[in-house]
């Protein structure tokens, strides 16, 4: 299996004419793994964030919004 195509240019230095489709499913499992892990761990490692702030509890307790 050849994964990347080279070819000369006018000049004789090799330039990258393309990538074996092989490899699609490489990246397609690696986006996968990554989607899955950081499912987990957003699910039962992740501190619980709580809710959302507004700014009247971000200011200071003598301002007035």
């Amino acid at each position: 299996m050849q994964l990347f195509r080279v070819s000369r240019n006018a000049w004789g230095q090799e330039t990258l004419s393309g990538v074996s489709w092989d490899l699609l499913w490489v990246f397609i499992g690696a986006a996968v793994v990554f989607i899955v892990a950081h499912i987990l761990y957003k699910w039962l490692l992740a501190p619980d964030a709580g809710p959302p702030r507004t700014s009247a509890d971000r200011a200071e307790p003598d301002q007035k919004i």
